[in-house]
């Protein structure tokens, strides 16, 4: 169950978390370029796009308050 966070804290974690989507985004933008000029017959970028799926994932869950714990 998730914690009840502050909405500044809120605020932030969702922007680091944006930021996250955003490098993302951009890197596999620049690797699938690298990957159509080179070597476009395998989609390696693909790789790095299934290794960055879970960090996101989690990323999110953390953003959200999930890893956190109920203060007593």
């Amino acid at each position: 169950m998730a914690v009840h966070l502050k909405p500044e804290e809120r605020m932030r974690r969702g922007r680091k978390v944006r930021l996250h989507v955003i490098v993302a985004l951009l890197a596999l933008m620049v690797l699938i370029a690298i990957n159509a000029l080179f070597t476009s017959r395998y989609p390696w970028w693909l790789w790095v796009l299934t290794a960055w799926t879970p960090l996101i994932a989690g990323h999110t869950a953390w953003a959200m308050g999930l890893f956190d714990r109920k203060e007593p």
